[in-house]
């Protein structure tokens, strides 16, 4: 099982003969791999996989999805039966080599194929290269041999607050699948990071590394459960309403910002109670009467 949160061909292309980034020609957003040739995910505009710096049709890509992974996969391993997997996929057949984003976790178990053999774990193994692993975990086995985590370093730096915490969660369910580490299952992480906390937690099946780590930063960072923080969604007027009067009750608010038409925004404070104390404030429910406005809290209070 390879997992990569990435789905589709390729996520970021570059013309292989200028190096130019491939952009939306109509709001210059970067465009994405497309079965019908490339698309923007912000206007949904499609063209065809020609650069528009200097017209060449040869692209690379940078980022990978799921998609072309699995077309390299089956490229190297001619005689598997690989297989892509996301949330949108109706079942999962039965398979030597799953592909797929984090979804694939959740769904696989017993659906994975016994075929995959350790020759099969071998050759898979060296494909993906400069990966540093070890298996943890305590569960019942469910025939999966190896579960790799490709290009990790986009979990472990993902701009998030609980990237660490998120990431530490995604090796355990994988974790889980392999069974006890006398099974021989091999949990395989591809990473430039070796000396990241949730590397090292993972090589060590010691979670407390982590743990330790997140409870430093979240201290001197003021987020929770030091801090207090919150996201605004919604209506646009609504949200922005909203943030007007955190602003000034002295908050600190980042947005908000209008993607596809419903505002976001997050809003911190030094502490959870001057952040309930801000939410109370009756500018916000005048807010809430220019249209949607949800408020999520972390951390909750009742």
């Amino acid at each position: 099982m390879c997992v990569l949160n990435r789905r589709g061909r390729a996520r970021l292309l570059a013309c292989v003969v200028c190096g130019e980034a491939t952009r939306c020609e109509a709001c210059g957003a970067t465009v994405v791999g497309h079965d019908e040739g490339l698309m923007c995910p912000r206007c949904d505009t499609v063209r065809p996989s020609i650069c528009l710096q200097c017209h060449g049709s040869r692209l690379r890509a940078v980022k990978p999805g799921i998609a072309r992974v699995r077309d390299d996969l089956a490229a190297l391993l001619p005689r598997a039966r690989v297989t892509a997997i996301d949330a949108g996929s109706d079942s999962i057949p039965d398979s030597d080599v799953l592909v797929g984003t984090e979804a694939v976790l959740h769904r696989a178990g017993s659906a994975f194929g016994h075929a995959a053999g350790s020759a099969l774990g071998h050759a898979a193994g060296s494909a993906l290269g400069h990966a540093a692993g070890s298996a943890l975990g305590h569960a019942a086995g469910s025939g999966i041999g190896l579960v790799a985590y490709l290009e990790l370093d986009q979990e472990l730096l993902a701009p998030r607050a609980r990237a660490a915490e998120q990431a530490m969660w995604l090796l355990v369910r994988g974790a889980r699948l392999l069974g006890p580490r006398d099974d021989g299952g091999l949990l395989l992480l591809q990473t430039r990071l070796p000396d990241h906390e949730v590397v090292r937690a993972a090589v060590a099946a010691t979670p407390s590394v982590v743990a330790t780590a997140e409870w430093e930063r979240r201290q001197a960072l003021r987020f929770p459960p030091f801090g207090g923080v919150a996201e605004l969604s919604g209506a646009t007027t609504a949200v922005g309403a909203a943030c007007d009067t955190l602003r000034k009750a002295g908050l600190r608010v980042l947005g908000p910002t209008d993607v596809h038409g419903k505002a976001r925004a997050l809003v911190h404070a030094a502490t959870p109670d001057a952040l309930s104390d801000a939410l109370a404030l009756p500018g916000i429910g005048a807010a809430g009467a220019r249209g949607r406005l949800r408020v999520d809290v972390d951390p909750r209070r009742a």
